[in-house]
C-alpha cells in the first residue's frame, strides 16, 4: 500500500489551504461565537468550496461530480478540518445524503435528486440515531406504518447533524419493531413536503456544526421515497465503514492544527531567557503529538485505501475512527499544556480544538463500540448480545 500523496493529491492539498487560510480561517472565531450555522451561511461556504470538489467530488460527472477517490475526499476534508472543524462537519453530512442517494437510490430517485447537488443550495442530512437507540442500531423505534401511497412516521430522532438546516433528511425507519433489521428502510423525508420539527441541541464542541432533534408527528411521506425498501440496516453499516474513516482524518485534521499553533507558539514564547522549545518536555509532548497524529492519519488512508479498491474495510475504518479521535483528543491536551493558561482562553483556537476533538469521540459509533467490532473480528465472539 502506497500512502504517499499523488502529485494531483498534493498540489490539491496547497491549493485548497491557501484558499482557506486567506478566505475561512479570518472568519472562524466569528461564527464559532454566534453558534450553528444558519442555512444561508451553510450554503454561501458550500458554495465557495465546491470548485474544489467539496460536497459532490465523489459523484458522476453527469452531476456536477468529479469522481474524486475516497482518499482525495480525506485530504480535502482534513484540510477543511483544520482550518475550522465546524463547517468540516456540515459539509461532510451534506456530502453524505448525496452519497447515500448515489449508492442506493433507484434511476428514478436519481435523476429526480442529483441535478440539485450541483448548485450547492440544497441540504440534506441522515437521521439516524434515536433517544433509545444510539450505539444500537438495530433497536430504532421511529415507525412507518403504510397508508395508501404513503408512509406515515411517528418517533423523533436526536443528535442529527444539519437537522436544523437540512431541506430533507434521509430517515431510518422500521415498519415492524419485532422484525429488527429486516423491517428497516431509509425514507427520504422533505422538509417542503412532508414538515417535521426540530430543536437545536447545544454541546461542547463543533459549536458552529448544526445538530438537532427531530420530531415527526403523523408525518406523511410519498412510498415512492422508500430508499431501497428492507436494506436501512445494511445501508447504515456501509455508510458507517466510509463516515468512520472519514471520521478518523477529520479528527487528524484537527490533531494537525493543534500541532501546528503548538510549534509557533513554543517557538515566539519565551521563559527563562529563551523559547519553551528549546525545553526537553516541551518538545517531548510535541513529538508525540506528531508521532499520534501521523498514526491516525495512516490508519484513516489504510481504511481510505480499502473504500477506493472496493473492498471491505469494517474493522479497519473503525481502527481508524478509535484510534485518530482519541489521539486527537491526547494531541490537542497536550496543545493546551504547551500553550499553558493561555491555552485555557478562547483568545487561542487550542481550547476550541479540544473540544471539538472530544465530541467527535461520540458520533458514528462510540470509541468503546468500535473497539468491540475489531475484537470481534480478532476472536470470532461478539461481546453484545
Amino acid at each position: 500500500m502506497d500512502f504517499a500523496l499523488t502529485e494531483e493529491q498534493q498540489m490539491l492539498k496547497t491549493n485548497v489551504r491557501s484558499f482557506l487560510e486567506k478566505e475561512i480561517a479570518p472568519v472562524v472565531d466569528e461564527h464559532e461565537k454566534q453558534g450553528a450555522l444558519t442555512r444561508e451561511a451553510t450554503v454561501s461556504f458550500i458554495q465557495q468550496l465546491m470548485p474544489f470538489g467539496y460536497l459532490v467530488g465523489f459523484l458522476p460527472e453527469q452531476y456536477g461530480g468529479s469522481v474524486l477517490e475516497a482518499k482525495t475526499n480525506g485530504v480535502l476534508l482534513e484540510e477543511l478540518a483544520r482550518t475550522w472543524a465546524g463547517l468540516a462537519g456540515t459539509v461532510f453530512i451534506a456530502a453524505g445524503f448525496w452519497w447515500l442517494v448515489d449508492v442506493a437510490g433507484n434511476p428514478e430517485q436519481k435523476e429526480q435528486l442529483l441535478p440539485r447537488a450541483a448548485s450547492g443550495d440544497y441540504i440534506g442530512c441522515i437521521a439516524i440515531t434515536e433517544p433509545n437507540a444510539g450505539s444500537d442500531v438495530a433497536g430504532v423505534e421511529l415507525t412507518a406504518t403504510l397508508d395508501g401511497d404513503n408512509y406515515i412516521l411517528n418517533g423523533t430522532k436526536t443528535w442529527i447533524s444539519n437537522g436544523s438546516i437540512a431541506d430533507a433528511a434521509f430517515v431510518l425507519t422500521t415498519t415492524d419493531k419485532t422484525q429488527g433489521p429486516l423491517a428497516m428502510s431509509f425514507l427520504l423525508v422533505e422538509r417542503d413536503v412532508s414538515p417535521f420539527s426540530t430543536r437545536e441541541l447545544h454541546k461542547l464542541g463543533l459549536r458552529s456544526f448544526p445538530t438537532s432533534e427531530l420530531s415527526f408527528d403523523d408525518c406523511r411521506v410519498p412510498k415512492a421515497n422508500a430508499l431501497d425498501p428492507g436494506t436501512g440496516y445494511q445501508r447504515t453499516m456501509g455508510f458507517f465503514d466510509v463516515s468512520r474513516a472519514m471520521v478518523g482524518i477529520f479528527s487528524t485534521g484537527i490533531a494537525q492544527a493543534a500541532i501546528d499553533a503548538s510549534i509557533k507558539y513554543a517557538q515566539d514564547r519565551t521563559q527563562f531567557g529563551r523559547p519553551i522549545g528549546s525545553f526537553q518536555m516541551i518538545q517531548e509532548m510535541l513529538v508525540d503529538m506528531i508521532m499520534e497524529t501521523e498514526a491516525g492519519r495512516l490508519l484513516s488512508y489504510r481504511a481510505l485505501d480499502l473504500l477506493d479498491k472496493d473492498e471491505k474495510c469494517r474493522w479497519q475504518s473503525c481502527l481508524a475512527k478509535a484510534y485518530a479521535t482519541e489521539a486527537a483528543v491526547r494531541t490537542t491536551s497536550k496543545a493546551i499544556q504547551i500553550h499553558g493558561a493561555m491555552g485555557l482562553s478562547d483568545e487561542y483556537p487550542v481550547e476550541r480544538y479540544f473540544r471539538d476533538a472530544r465530541t467527535l469521540t461520540i458520533p458514528d459509533g462510540t470509541t468503546q463500540i468500535q473497539k468491540l467490532i475489531v475484537g470481534k473480528n480478532a476472536l470470532g465472539i461478539s461481546a453484545l448480545v
